[in-house]
């Protein structure tokens, strides 16, 4: 595969941590390729440097030696305003906390990225709404997490065959 047909290439990509007069190293010489449209899994132990990987490989975080590639692109000499724009535009990130805004509606919490991206208002919701589509969620657009959260909670807090409901406020 050569430079221009890869997704994301790390290139002997190291990353140490400075904890008084030690040294604690999470990455040394971490390599990978990716394809458009690859998909992998990293799975390895707590502590062993998946999360420190990601955030290199996303650029939101700066190896100490080695090159990140996305697109094609050398990413290590890119100023903050250059990363900021790869990641809005060559990268996407699923978190394992959803980080949606509880008071928007699905389709608005798919429109944001789209209206930071610079697409005008109704171009994002035309967009958001394909993507909700392609998801297969399209039809709950208008729903709000929020609103899904509190029926979960009402759903779990009912008795079965009782007809009675318990409920308390939340605890923070």
């Amino acid at each position: 595969m050569t430079a221009e047909n890869h997704a994301l290439r790390l290139e002997a990509v190291g990353k140490e941590y400075r904890q008084g007069e030690n040294r604690l190293t999470i990455l040394k010489d971490a390599e990978i390729t990716l394809a458009p449209g690859e998909m992998v899994a990293l799975v390895a132990p707590s502590g062993a440097g998946k999360s420190t990987l990601l955030h290199i490989a996303g650029l939101l975080d700066r190896p100490d030696s080695g090159e990140v590639h996305v697109g094609g692109v050398a990413c290590g000499t890119l100023g903050d305003e250059a990363r900021t724009a790869m990641r809005r535009h060559a990268i996407g990130f699923v978190y394992q906390f959803h980080h949606l805004l509880p008071e928007f509606s699905a389709l608005e919490n798919v429109m944001l990225p789209q209206m930071i991206g610079g697409l005008a208002r109704k171009d994002a919701a035309v967009r958001a709404q394909e993507l909700l589509d392609y998801m297969r969620i399209g039809a709950r657009s208008q729903h709000r997490p929020a609103e899904a959260l509190r029926r979960r909670a009402a759903a779990r807090r009912h008795r079965p065959r009782s007809g009675q409901l318990a409920a308390r406020s939340p605890r923070r």
